[in-house]
């Protein structure tokens, strides 16, 4: 596409989501900015592109992702929460080669452009040696998509360990962040994971933590998503702790209370639900609405392509779905469905979530999430011609109730075309598929050496054995 297009006649979403302001203008991008959003421009030398068949939204931000793990899709459909640390964090993790992290990073980045997700974090913690973290960057930033590589500090439990201290961790991660470019016009930022409080316990997560304010960036947690009855809130020792502030993004959160969110919202934290893992792995209800309504800006994500699918329409429809259950719960047991109130959560607010809410937790909020003039042009035609799709009597909510990704016509990430015809661009979606190929066969072949891709629990493993000081798996 030229660096000067004119999207005409479409329905473009204008603003915040929540606002369900949908007119019908034309779309003027230059040089992959949004110039100018009215009716019949007119611009000399414009390409222009008849979108007359398009609902126009912005581009899906996914505020959760960790996209190594590309390479084990469909691994984890039937895992608990406690399955998963085992299997994947405890074992699968630790043989990841470099070039298998550069393979699932790359292919999960794809699929979320496939998706219509043009900016996402990813949360890598599968760094086991310095090429591994290059191998992850290096992917995330060539796949063209926005958003924020995080360097992950978990210590993972290799039989042939590169990292022998925190120290030399948090040293590889300055090495990278000094190194950091952001790819094609600045899209990729460099951010900052620490390991759970669960884990290695506070000591070493303040280093960490300190170490995100050293370098400047998105510190990406997970945080209060272990239900572990008798322990304190992570949130408050945090708090307590001093490490509370503003660009935070805590993911999950599912046992917060509202004292946790009064302390989000005081330090200006933001959160990430993931409703797919959350409700499937039996980790809690997802907190993004109840967080909202606290004053905390809240994203969704999809979390891990081992288990979900990187579909946005998806996650949206599970958030609906969870708060509406959990919410309407105990009124429909003392009062029966017709003296129920209304329902708090609409479909305007979980595309906010999806939207504008995850860029601006993503630090980003000036830069994506909405269509706006000045904002980058990150794009996604839908076409509305589906008999899934009409009549819309309201475009918005026929988006987020029905819409699917077969609708997804064209994916536009700062003003450049990564999808059309329903099709991403050949060579990298060739490229992808061929990596993603090449290493779920290594790692099936590689796990076969510690009891297959669901390997059995020992005796030792459960809740106070979770942690990287706790025995090593494979008997190393």
């Amino acid at each position: 596409m030229s660096p000067h297009t004119i999207y005409r006649g479409a329905q473009v979403l204008i603003g915040d989501p929540r606002a369900n302001d949908f007119r019908h203008v034309d779309i003027e991008v230059v040089n992959g900015r949004i110039a100018r959003l009215e009716p019949q421009i007119v611009a000399e030398g414009a390409t222009v592109v008849d979108a007359q068949w398009a609902w126009i939204i912005p581009g899906f931000v996914d505020t959760h992702h960790h996209m190594w793990q590309a390479t084990m899709r469909g691994l984890t459909a039937n895992f608990t929460l406690a399955d998963y640390v085992w299997v994947i964090r405890r074992n699968h993790s630790g043989v990841h080669r470099a070039v298998d992290v550069y393979n699932g990073t790359l292919g999960a980045a794809v699929s979320l452009l496939d998706s219509g997700t043009t900016c996402s974090v990813d949360y890598n913690h599968c760094i086991v040696t310095p090429e591994h973290a290059d191998a992850g960057a290096g992917a995330f930033t060539e796949s063209g998509i926005r958003g924020v590589w995080c360097y992950g500090l978990y210590d993972q439990p290799a039989e042939a360990r590169f990292f022998t201290s925190l120290e030399q961790r948090m040293d590889d991660a300055r090495r990278v962040a000094g190194a950091w470019t952001g790819g094609a016009d600045g899209r990729a930022r460099f951010g900052l994971a620490p390991t759970e409080i669960t884990l290695v316990g506070m000591d070493q997560v303040a280093r960490e933590m300190r170490l995100g304010q050293e370098l400047d960036c998105l510190i990406h947690a997970h945080t209060n998503s272990r239900w572990r009855p008798g322990y304190l809130s992570e949130i408050q020792e945090l708090a307590t702790a001093g490490l509370l502030w503003s660009h935070q993004l805590h993911s999950h959160c599912n046992t917060s209370d509202a004292a946790d969110l009064a302390l989000l919202a005081e330090h200006g934290c933001k959160v990430s639900s993931t409703p797919e893992t959350e409700l499937g792995m039996g980790m809690g209800y997802p907190i993004a609405a109840i967080a909202d309504r606290a004053g905390v800006t809240a994203g969704l994500g999809t979390d891990i392509q081992s288990n979900n699918s990187p579909d946005m329409f998806t996650a949206m429809r599970l958030m609906l779905a969870g708060e509406r259950v959990r919410s309407n719960q105990k009124a429909l047991e003392e009062v029966g469905v017709y003296d129920m109130e209304g329902l708090q959560l609409h479909a305007a607010d979980v595309m906010h979530f999806a939207t504008l809410g995850g860029a601006i937790g993503l630090g980003l909020g000036d830069v994506c999430g909405s269509i706006e003039v000045g904002k980058a042009a990150d794009l996604v035609l839908v076409d509305r011609r589906s008999p899934r799709l009409v009549p819309a009597l309201d475009p918005l909510s026929t988006i987020v109730m029905n819409a699917t990704v077969a609708d997804i016509d064209t994916v536009v990430v700062s003003g450049e075309v990564v999808k059309s015809n329903g099709r991403m661009k050949p060579d990298l979606l060739d490229k992808a598929v061929r990596g993603l190929e090449e290493s779920g066969a290594y790692i099936r072949e590689r796990s076969q050496a510690y009891g297959g891709l669901v390997p059995p629990k020992p005796d030792w493993w459960g809740a106070d054995t979770a942690g990287t000081k706790s025995p090593a798996p494979h008997g190393a």
